[in-house]
């Protein structure tokens, strides 16, 4: 009995100094998180993927998680608690770090972008086994929604609204006011493609669903838009805008 209880008094010393030295690393890899001036260059230079810090801080994790589950199961005590503590407020820490280092990035459609991917990369790993997917489907948090959202309006928003929705009197005040919202819907919309086409969304179930969701919002506008005025749908195929185009060019966004 006494060599177990010594041998126990001995695991839970050296789990307490473990669980210290743990504890000291994560504040020195917070210092290098907030002082590293990568982030600034590579959420633009990436198109908005994934950051290599996001990826460190997540290995982080994960591995406080292994440590926690292993000590916990041989000798649960206070410094397992602390540790357990010390993964979640690193993750919350780390979704904070995401939102202040995003602000570097100019481009609000680039910046929401770059939220959605990094804190869908954040809640779609299982933290207790490494690196590995959990999900296997789609499953965004409110969070991630939220960020979607914000994507979509401020990249696409002003897209859509190129579309008139004014019905002025006569047939050639008509006819032209319709031509000139077409000739803008295009121009705003090839404008925006060319500008995003290079950035990345690396998870293809995300990809898919971000793809869809611009497809939802600015294809099905302007197919009602043609469809009301069908005398545009000729001008539109002339032109190589159908929406049946336009679709397969969304097709091709997000692939880096």
């Amino acid at each position: 009995m006494a060599l177990f209880e010594e041998i126990s008094g001995s695991f839970a010393r050296e789990t307490n100094m473990l669980c210290e030295a743990i504890s000291t690393t994560m504040k020195d890899v917070r210092t290098f998180m907030e002082d590293d001036d990568s982030w600034a260059i590579e959420i633009p230079r990436g198109g908005g993927e994934v950051h290599k810090n996001t990826r460190l801080m997540v290995g982080y994790i994960a591995s406080m998680t292994d440590t926690l589950v292993s000590t916990r199961d041989f000798a649960p005590s206070h410094s397992t608690g602390n540790l357990s503590g010390l993964v979640d407020d690193t993750v919350k820490y780390l979704n904070d770090l995401l939102q202040r280092k995003s602000e570097l990035c100019l481009d609000l459609s680039l910046r929401y972008l770059f939220l959605q991917n990094n804190s869908y990369f954040v809640a779609t790993r299982d933290i207790g086994h490494g690196d590995s997917e959990h999900h296997q489907g789609l499953e965004l948090t409110p969070e991630c929604k939220n960020h979607m959202d914000s994507y979509l309006g401020v990249s696409w928003a002003h897209v859509i609204s190129s579309v008139s929705k004014s019905n002025p009197s006569g047939p050639l005040r008509r006819w032209l006011t319709n031509t000139s919202s077409l000739a803008k819907f295009e121009s705003a919309f090839h404008k925006t493609y060319q500008a995003q086409k290079i950035w990345k969304v690396p998870d293809p179930r995300l990809r898919d669903a971000l793809r869809r969701a611009i497809i939802e919002r600015a294809i099905s506008s302007y197919n009602d838009h043609l469809k009301k005025h069908p005398e545009l749908a000729e001008h539109a195929s002339r032109g190589n805008s159908t929406p049946a185009v336009l679709e397969e060019m969304l097709g091709q966004l997000f692939e880096g």
